[in-house]
């Protein structure tokens, strides 16, 4: 058993006589006593012994701290500052030395991030640290910088090449405009094309959070780059920039003022779009303008927007199929007009769909052939001869 644990007791009872008769007799007793082989010197944490075992084992600043606390009427001071001024100040000097010099090489040579981590060592070792905390910092800086200024050209050339092949997304020229086959590339396109948005949009979140908002600015600029109107992105936008530290600079965009693109024409959806919106478009009856407000809605992140446009495409898929039936009912009743009626409206619906592409294009052939016999036309002329070959005449 330990000396305290054996004198416990009686001092514990000593004490509460001190308290209760204030003896002065009791009170110089008590400071004089000591435990044989329980010193005073080993109550304090800041002593020889506890300075010695942190400077063997590395912990330089922190045997120095102990040091410095020490009281110096202590028994085991006078040894305490020999192990300070002997052997704690000088390596504690060669460490500071030699960590402030591999910064300065490193900064030298450009290797931020090394100069960052050992100008910040170095400050670890010094009585008067701001300095070199001073220049870790700015190192920081300029590694973030250079890391920034690579995020972006790399995003922004990709994202040119993306957008670049969304406008050649149309059908060429020979190419039937409803192609189903351009036309189901043109949708798999633009969906791919609204995940990297979405996805874009949620590394920007993250990173912010994280607080890192130079890599967050990458990621919201794509975001709004792909989709502009995004309400919830101009506000994220707005977020990123006031987490922005003072010391980074965005780097202008150069290509999106150097590269003009073509025009296209799309269906106009307001930037910003309410529940109540979509709710009347649906009652409506007009799903395809639904879905493209729900798009819209989505990019805002509004409430339970992805189980409404889950359940506009089911609505779009039943409406689909009705035409669809109806006008293969039309058609056996020889109402081939009603019929190309009823399946371009299954195509407006679903233009990705082969089986209903397919079958209006059928109609249409039908729809024209009749049309060219009813007004006396011919709907099997001749194919024109090769260039430079001589004109056949016409069968009759």
């Amino acid at each position: 058993m330990s000396a305290l644990h054996k004198h416990g007791r009686w001092l514990l009872l000593c004490l509460l006589a001190t308290s209760l008769t204030g003896c002065a007799a009791l009170q110089q007793e008590l400071k004089d006593f000591k435990f044989p082989e329980f010193k005073a010197s080993a109550f304090g944490f800041n002593n020889y012994a506890t300075a010695k075992r942190d400077f063997d084992r590395g912990r330089i600043m922190e045997a120095r701290a102990r040091v410095l606390a020490m009281d110096k009427s202590r028994d085991d001071y006078a040894q305490a500052k020999a192990l300070l001024d002997k052997q704690i100040e000088p390596a504690r000097l060669r460490l500071l030395r030699h960590y402030a010099a591999r910064a300065s090489s490193a900064e030298r040579r450009g290797d931020w991030s090394t100069a960052m981590d050992l100008y910040g060592q170095a400050a670890s070792f010094s009585t008067k640290p701001k300095s070199l905390q001073a220049s870790r910092d700015r190192m920081e800086m300029k590694m973030r910088q250079a890391r920034l200024d690579r995020l972006i050209e790399q995003r922004r050339k990709l994202d040119a090449a993306w957008l670049a092949a969304a406008d050649n997304l149309e059908s060429p020229k020979g190419v039937d405009p409803k192609d189903d086959v351009v036309g189901r590339e043109r949708d798999r396109f633009q969906s791919a094309l609204e995940d990297r948005a979405d996805d874009a949009y949620d590394e920007a979140s993250r990173y912010l959070r994280r607080g890192v908002p130079e890599a967050a600015y990458v990621e919201i600029e794509s975001h709004l780059r792909l989709q502009p109107d995004s309400e919830r992105g101009k506000r994220l936008m707005a977020d990123v920039k006031a987490a922005m530290p003072k010391g980074l600079t965005i780097p202008a965009d150069r290509r999106t003022s150097a590269v003009k693109r073509p025009v296209v024409s799309k269906p106009v959806v307001p930037k910003s779009v309410s529940r109540q919106q979509i709710d009347e478009l649906i009652k409506k009856g007009d799903l395809v303008a639904a879905k493209r407000y729900a798009l819209v809605y989505r990019r805002e992140d509004g409430e339970n927007a992805a189980a409404l446009l889950k359940q506009i495409q089911a609505k779009i898929e039943a409406k689909a199929a009705a035409h669809f039936n109806r006008g293969r009912i039309e058609f056996r009743r020889e109402h081939l007009d009603t019929a190309v009626r009823e399946w371009s409206k299954a195509v407006e619906l679903m233009p990705d769909n082969p089986e209903y592409v397919e079958q209006l294009r059928r109609g249409q052939q039908l729809q024209d052939r009749l049309k060219l016999l009813r007004e006396g036309g011919q709907p099997d002329a001749p194919v024109p001869p090769p260039s430079g070959a001589p004109a056949s005449s016409p069968k009759k």
